[in-house]
Formats: structure tokens, C-alpha cells, sequence
């Protein structure tokens, strides 16, 4: 199992700036994750993955949003679109599904941020750990994850 030191270490050596912290206590939503840090929703990034015609994707989407799938099928120029259940996301990922960071993974995917998640400078996602949370710029988090932006929330 992947864990925080894995999500800083792989930062660390791309130049990304960042900071990963403990929360008070853990929070497997990103609803839950905001309150705990006294944030909006839609400033935590959560981490969703899908298979797409059977290959891996992650699209990164506001903590308050929901992926259209209609409009991420067409992004994707596929017909089949499923999302992964926890022991899936374990095994690509290697992280518990709830603090699934969006770099440092198990296995190379396809990365996708949408645009709105975009539209704080500063946002937080998974940690790698259920109680720790990274902080840092939303386009270092472009970078950092070699993310297409897209537009596939509802």
C-alpha cells in the first residue's frame, strides 16, 4: 500500500510546490473533508476513476460536483464508461478509495481536471492516507498530474 510519503516524495522530485497535512480526524468525502478543514466544497478535488471501453482514467472533479457521464464518454471518444468500486481503485491505485491522491499511483492512467476545478488558485485533494489531505496550487496540480482540462461535470 502507497501512503502520503509516496505523494510528497513524487512532488518532491518534480518541483512541485505542496504541503500535505493530518486533519483532525479522517474524512472519506470530500463534503466531510470540507467541513473538517473549514473549507467550500468545491475547494477540495476528489479523485474519481472509471473505466473507460476497460482502460483506467481519473478525472478530477470539484468536491461538490458529479461527473456527467454523457459528456465525459464524449470527451473520451468511448462507448462503455464504469466507475470503479473500492477494491479496484486499491489495487490501480494503490491508495483507499476516499484519499486517493491524484499522483504517485500504482499504475500510469489518463488524468482529466475539469475546468471548474480550476477556478480556486488553491485546492485540496487526497493525501495518500485517510487523514492526510494536499494542499497545493490548482495549476501545479495540472502539472504535477499531466492533466487534460476538460469540461464533464453537470
Amino acid at each position: 500500500m502507497l501512503s502520503s510519503v509516496d505523494v510528497h516524495n513524487y512532488l518532491q522530485m518534480a518541483n512541485i510546490p505542496h504541503e500535505l497535512s493530518r486533519m483532525p480526524e479522517p474524512a472519506r468525502t470530500a463534503s466531510r473533508a470540507a467541513a473538517v478543514l473549514g473549507l467550500a466544497p468545491h475547494q477540495i478535488v476528489k479523485s474519481v476513476l472509471f473505466y473507460a471501453d476497460g482502460k483506467p482514467v481519473m478525472v478530477m472533479i470539484p468536491g461538490d460536483r458529479m461527473v456527467d457521464y454523457a459528456k465525459l464518454k464524449a470527451e473520451l471518444k468511448v462507448s462503455r464508461l464504469r466507475l470503479l468500486n473500492a477494491d479496484e481503485v486499491r489495487q490501480l491505485t494503490g491508495y483507499l478509495i476516499g484519499c486517493t491522491p491524484p499522483v504517485a499511483l500504482k499504475t500510469e492512467m489518463p488524468r482529466y481536471i475539469d475546468i471548474q476545478a480550476l477556478r480556486e488558485d488553491v485546492v485540496y485533494t487526497g493525501g495518500g492516507e485517510p487523514e492526510m489531505v494536499l494542499k497545493i496550487r490548482s495549476y501545479d496540480l495540472v502539472r504535477a498530474a499531466d492533466a487534460d482540462v476538460v469540461d464533464v461535470i453537470r
